[in-house]
């Protein structure tokens, strides 16, 4: 079997997850799902929990002596215990630093290497793997799995209907961490106006009478901006504990200005218009060295300076 390690947000788990379905199909094998990272108090927000039960897959999680037994205990025993006694206070990302033995992971690199479908079963992946390379194996699959398992709520299913009727163009403000939290503020950092503004003028040369809605964790701030088109939506019928009926509605739309956002990505590429037009930001982070993104987004997808 093949071992998926999740951690942070929706869309990183989702990525997470297509990278360990396409290994396990790769393998002739199936999948686990180590979910672990969220009772170790790592999340830094509070979208960063567990959250692909909101998809009609059923997920089969790994047992803590299945991963131990990937983690490699023929460590000598003192960097047993030590690494055993820092998973115990919610410490395993430093456990995870410790040289491991067994068959555990970690990605080598944030752009796409062929060398990833070589990996053994039994092994567990550890990454983000935010390509679809990772994943095209089974995109067609992916795209069932990722269906919603919940009914929307009344107010959500009118819009999805409004949302249908149009050319619906989603436009992403993504606020939250990348503005309150350092780390973020430097690596990644809020999208400038000037991104937005001209990714607006590109949908109107390309698409004839769109129509704009706006989804944000900051719709205040979008709001407020003046960067949105005028009489743009802006989606505020989704309650706080369902954060997908946000990405159900936006895979709705038919083309898309997203953010510097693994979530709005994903509501692109989720979307079954075969003529979208989907804008991303380049480069996708603030620090361009900090990683090598040329395989992030499809090549299909309309970069606009940021």
């Amino acid at each position: 079997m093949i071992f998926s390690r999740l951690f942070c947000g929706l869309g990183n788990q989702m990525f997470q997850y297509a990278a360990g379905l396409a290994l396990a199909h790769t393998r002739n094998t199936v999948l686990k799902l180590d979910v672990s990272w969220f009772s170790e108090s790592n999340a830094a927000a509070a979208h960063e929990r567990y959250g692909l039960d909101c998809f009609v897959f059923n997920g089969q999680f790994a047992t803590a002596h299945e991963l131990d037994s990937c983690r490699g205990l023929q460590r000598n025993m003192a960097e047993h215990r030590y690494a055993r006694l820092l998973s115990k206070i919610g410490l395993r990302r430093y456990a995870d630093l410790i040289p491991l033995g067994g068959t555990w992971h970690v990605q080598k690199q944030f752009h796409f290497y062929p060398d990833f479908f070589d990996l053994a079963d039994g092994c567990v992946i550890d990454g983000t793997f935010q390509s679809e390379k990772f994943f095209t194996p089974v995109s067609k699959v992916l795209k069932k799995h990722f269906g919603f398992r919940f009914a929307p709520s009344a107010r959500v299913a009118a819009l999805a209907t409004e949302i249908a009727g149009c050319e619906a163009v989603a436009i992403h403000f993504r606020r939250g961490d990348l503005v309150n939290n350092p780390k973020y503020q430097t690596s990644q950092a809020p999208l400038g106006a000037e991104y937005y503004k001209r990714s607006i003028d590109q949908i109107r040369s390309r698409i004839a009478k769109p129509a704009f809605y706006v989804f944000s964790d900051d719709l205040a701030y979008a709001k407020g901006s003046g960067l949105c088109p005028d009489g743009a939506v802006f989606v505020d019928c989704v309650e706080d504990w369902n954060a997908y009926d946000a990405l159900r509605l936006m895979s709705l739309c038919k083309h898309f200005i997203i953010a510097n956002s693994t979530f709005s990505w994903w509501g692109a590429w989720l979307s079954e218009n075969a003529d979208k037009v989907v804008i991303r930001p380049d480069p996708w982070f603030a620090n361009i060295l900090e990683n090598n993104t040329r395989d992030l987004c499809p090549e299909r997808w309309l970069a606009i300076p940021r």
